[in-house]
C-alpha cells in the first residue's frame, strides 16, 4: 500500500475479558499500523456506548477505528479498511465477523455478506467490532445530534446500528469490506437468550427513533420491520411470522441444540422488541 496520510487510532472498550491480550497483539502486527491503540476499561459497566465515545475522545486521530476486546482483527484490516475509504472518498468502512461459535457462525451466514468491496446499500457497515470512521464525519455527527454513540440506548444493542443510520441520513457514504475479524465469543445458551432480548429492545429503539424523524431509510435490512416484498403489511407479517413461528431452516445449523437455542433466541428478540415499545408507550401515557 502507498504512504497515507492518515493517523489512525483504533478503540478498543473492554470489560476485562483474557481476550484483550490477543486483540492487543493482532493489532501490534498490523501491516500499516495504528497511530495509537486507545483501550477502554468499563469498570463500572456504562456500555460500549460510553466507552467508544470516552475513546473518542482520548483519541487524535484523523481516523478512528473500532473493535472490541474478544476480536482478532487479521494483519491487513487498517490496510484495507483505509484504502477502501481514500478510493471511495466514503465517510467509514467496515465489515463483519467470523465467528468462532457455530451458533452464531450459522446465524451470520444467514444474512449472506457480500464477497467483494461495495458501496453500502444494505446495512452492512456498522458491526461497532470491525469499522472506521473520518473523524471530521464523527465530529459533525457529535455537533449535529449531541453524541456519537448513543449512550441513552439502555439495552446494550443497537447502538452501533443507530451511528450508522444517523450517518446516512446525512449523506455519509460508507463501504463494505469482505475482511472478516475473528470473534471469539462462545455461545451460553441463557446468556444468548438474555442478548437477544436487550437486542430486541435495540431494534425497538430504532424503530421508535426512524417512527419519528419520519425518515424511510432503513438501519439494516436484517431488523424486525426490514424484510418483506411489498409494503408495510408484509414488512411486519413477516416480522410476525419469524419470531412468533418461524424460522425453519434447521439445516443451516450444525445441530438440532444450536437450532433450538436459536430459535428461542428469535422469541427472546420479539419479546424485547414487544416491552420496549409498550414500556415507551406507557411512559408517554402517564
Amino acid at each position: 500500500m502507498g504512504i497515507d496520510r492518515h493517523a489512525v487510532s483504533v478503540v478498543v472498550p473492554t470489560v476485562g475479558r483474557d481476550t484483550l491480550t490477543p486483540c492487543r497483539e493482532a493489532l501490534s502486527r498490523q501491516t500499516r499500523p495504528p497511530e495509537e491503540v486507545i483501550v477502554v476499561t468499563d469498570t463500572d459497566r456504562r456500555g460500549p456506548s460510553w466507552a467508544r465515545n470516552e475513546g473518542i475522545r482520548r483519541s487524535r486521530g484523523t481516523l478512528i477505528a473500532f473493535t472490541d476486546d474478544d476480536c482478532i482483527p487479521p494483519p491487513d484490516w487498517l490496510e484495507r479498511l483505509i484504502r477502501a475509504i481514500d478510493l471511495h472518498d466514503a465517510a467509514g468502512a467496515g465489515g463483519t465477523f467470523e465467528e468462532t461459535d457455530p451458533l452464531l457462525r450459522a446465524k451470520r451466514q444467514r444474512r449472506g455478506f457480500p464477497t467483494t468491496e461495495q458501496l453500502d446499500t444494505a446495512g452492512w457497515v456498522g458491526n461497532a467490532g470491525n469499522v472506521m470512521y473520518r473523524r471530521s464525519v464523527l465530529d459533525a455527527c457529535l455537533e449535529r445530534d449531541g453524541h456519537v454513540f448513543d449512550e441513552s440506548f439502555d439495552a446494550f444493542s443497537g447502538e452501533d446500528i443507530d451511528l450508522v443510520w444517523r450517518l446516512q441520513r446525512g449523506g455519509a457514504k460508507l463501504v463494505f469490506v469482505p475482511c472478516p475479524v475473528t470473534h471469539l465469543r462462545r455461545v451460553k445458551p441463557l446468556e444468548y437468550f438474555a442478548h437477544q432480548l436487550d437486542r430486541g429492545k435495540g431494534i425497538a429503539l430504532l424503530f421508535l427513533a426512524r417512527r419519528a424523524a419520519g425518515d424511510p431509510v432503513e438501519p439494516q435490512k436484517s431488523l424486525l420491520w426490514g424484510k418483506a416484498s411489498r409494503g408495510k403489511r408484509n414488512k411486519w407479517m413477516n416480522a410476525f411470522l419469524r419470531k412468533t413461528i418461524g424460522p425453519f431452516d434447521a439445516r443451516s445449523f450444525a445441530g438440532w441444540k444450536d437450532f433450538a437455542v436459536f430459535w428461542i433466541g428469535e422469541k427472546c428478540e420479539g419479546t424485547g422488541f414487544l416491552w420496549q415499545i409498550a414500556n415507551r408507550w406507557r411512559s408517554r401515557s402517564s
